[in-house]
């Protein structure tokens, strides 16, 4: 996962809802090292949308907006590989030229100058035209609702659209009001953060609520925070503003003994970012970057490297 590349996804405009879904989940799977090659099952599995839907709305990021460009690989042996997925964030990114049509070079077009709409109308097209497909499309792009102002309403579609449908709250009205009350550096920061939330409610077969993500500030948790590991768990890790408060809290659970057997271990596992003890107040301080330039280390909490 990558918060810059999901950061930097909210902040796209003029695309449809479901189009952000897309780019949103697509940003997810980035790796600032080692780039960004999710398989189309896996994507359209995070979307909820069928495989030809979810190249429509690739070709509209890649084609119309311009955003992303994607590049086909064959490995050694002649077989095929994930497709390679480039941002316009990143330093090297180059946007596709007007290839809109199968191509043998890059998979994904040739120059045709026909439309990006596959033809219903032709039946050996094996790409389906979303508009044509029986299958119902979970991803919807629901009506303004009036009073709602418009960039709070555009927000709270990509946040509803990107959540699984069967975890949805009952009532959207409930949830998107609990949403507009945030201000407006909160509301960036539940986008940013519900990817990893998600991710981490799956990974511990806990179902992801909405209403307590927002309600109880959940996403301040997930928005930048530490790595997530296959069972959900924040890795804390030493020199994160994380590790001092949490080696305060194992030295007065455990005392000085816990403190040196934590020590000789390269990272914690725990449930929450910080300590349950550890005021706000604190938190946001470890957060703050010192007059030095390195994270505050917590020392009113008890955190103090020894």
């Amino acid at each position: 996962m990558s918060h810059a590349a999901t950061n930097w996804a909210i902040t796209q405009r003029g695309l449809k809802p479901a189009t952000r879904v897309v780019l949103w989940h697509l940003c997810d799977r980035h790796h600032p090292d080692n780039g960004c090659f999710p398989s189309q099952d896996r994507l359209a599995h995070d979307c909820e949308m069928s495989r030809s839907a979810l190249n429509q709305h690739l070709n509209l990021l890649e084609f119309k907006h311009r955003i992303i460009s994607r590049k086909q690989k064959v490995n050694d042996r002649g077989q095929q590989e994930n497709t390679q997925y480039k941002f316009a964030f990143e330093e090297d990114f180059r946007p596709t030229q007007d290839v809109v049509g199968p191509s043998p070079e890059s998979g994904h077009g040739a120059v045709s100058g026909k439309s990006l709409e596959p033809c219903p109308e032709k039946t050996e097209n094996r790409v389906r035209n979303p508009d044509t497909n029986p299958v119902r499309e979970p991803v919807r792009e629901p009506p303004v609702r009036a009073g709602a102002r418009e960039g709070e309403g555009r927000d709270f579609d990509i946040l509803w659209d990107g959540w699984p449908s069967h975890h949805r709250p009952d009532s959207r009205d409930a949830a998107s009001k609990l949403f507009t009350k945030l201000v407006q550096t909160d509301r960036a920061k539940a986008l940013a953060g519900a990817p990893h939330y998600l991710k981490a409610m799956t990974n511990r077969n806990k179902p992801p609520r909405m209403v307590t993500y927002l309600r109880d500030h959940l996403f301040a948790d997930f928005h930048d925070g530490p790595e997530i590991d296959n069972d959900g768990l924040f890795v804390i890790r030493p020199k994160m503003p994380e590790w001092g408060p949490w080696l305060g809290a194992v030295r007065r659970e455990f005392g000085e003994s816990g403190v040196q057997t934590t020590l000789r271990t390269p990272y914690m596992l725990r449930k929450t970012r910080w300590p349950t003890d550890l005021p706000l107040a604190s938190r946001v301080t470890n957060l703050a970057p010192s007059a030095t330039g390195s994270v505050a280390d917590s020392r009113s909490a008890g955190g103090s490297l020894l």
